[in-house]
């Protein structure tokens, strides 16, 4: 039984993968539709491969982009190809999409790919991922990993004898390797509290030093990132998230909340009336420029950052406690 079993699923397998690649022919007229973030039509060169990377900027973000792979990739495969990022149009906004290109100019042309029909459209379902197009036809799809062996058919062989060749050789001092400085730096648990000094909805002056030497006990912050277009689909529960928030500073006075409202595509009236429908009674920042998100790396909403009294990280994620 197992046997038919095997033998039935490598048709299927096959007769799948067969019908994405030509179900993602029209994805390709689709993509010749588009235009770039900086408003240049998407032009494919017939004499040249398209490569197109999908990314998730989230992930660059924290470090666990494709940015470093594609550059790694085979110099005479870079020679022969154009390559078009597209980052689908899941909890990103063209404002943020044009502060990444900020930190990573060399993530260009990009496309920001709206309801998401490209990604759908190429039969992909998540990021990383690479569509190869030669011709108007796609010849490739698939992941990082899936991309090496299509350029590279006899890697897995070669890495495998070159792993044994090493492992007979007398150890040697490890050749010192540059490493280039992040461009975008995410302060984690144990970090130090980055500090900041902004005026509060209420035109109170606020500030982390400030605020870790108020009060007798000296004590700790916790800070709140939320965001004044909840509710929306992509911050799902953030209704429940921000009501149950404002009941646990109602109760706990063991520490000092502020919260922090996203100043992209709204104005202090907006802010002000999403602080008075969830009747918020922490001091609130309206962080116009997104100062203090990016100085804390923050890029999803409801988000809580915790600072001990020594000013270093304690807690940071989606759960508010």
């Amino acid at each position: 039984m197992k046997r038919l079993t095997i033998l039935y699923t490598l048709p299927v397998l096959a007769s799948l993968c067969f019908s994405a690649l030509v179900q993602s022919e029209p994805a390709v007229s689709l993509l010749e539709k588009q235009q770039t973030l900086a408003g240049t039509p998407v032009q494919l060169n017939e004499n040249r491969i398209t490569h197109l990377v999908f990314i998730e900027i989230w992930a660059s973000y924290a470090g666990s982009g494709p940015e470093a792979f594609v550059a790694s990739l085979p110099e005479s495969f870079q020679k022969r190809t154009d390559r078009i990022w597209v980052q689908p149009e899941i909890n990103v906004t063209r404002a943020q999409l044009l502060e990444f290109q900020g930190y990573y100019p060399q993530v260009a042309p990009i496309v920001l790919d709206r309801g998401r029909h490209l990604l759908t459209g190429f039969g992909l379902w998540q990021t990383p991922a690479h569509v190869l197009i030669e011709k108007g036809k796609v010849v490739f799809s698939g992941s990082n990993e899936a991309l090496l062996d299509y350029l590279e058919p006899g890697r897995k062989t070669a890495e495998a004898k070159a792993q044994t060749w090493d492992a007979l050789q007398p150890p040697t001092a490890a050749a010192s390797t540059p490493v280039k400085a992040k461009p975008y730096v995410v302060p984690h648990v144990g970090d130090t509290a980055p500090l900041f000094q902004r005026q509060t909805m209420s035109d109170q002056p606020v500030s982390l030093a400030a605020l870790l030497q108020q009060g007798q006990a000296q004590q700790p912050v916790s800070l709140v990132f939320l965001d004044a277009l909840c509710p929306m689909p992509h911050f799902p529960d953030c209704e429940q998230k921000i009501t149950q928030w404002q009941q646990r500073v109602a109760k706990d006075s063991a520490r000092r909340w502020v919260g922090v409202i996203s100043g992209y595509y709204i104005d202090a009236s907006i802010a002000s009336a999403f602080a008075e429908k969830f009747g918020l009674t922490a001091p609130l920042i309206f962080d116009t420029d997104n100062s203090v998100f990016t100085q804390y790396g923050i890029h999803a909403t409801p988000y809580q950052v915790d600072v001990g009294r020594d000013g270093r990280i304690v807690y940071r994620g989606d759960r508010l406690h």
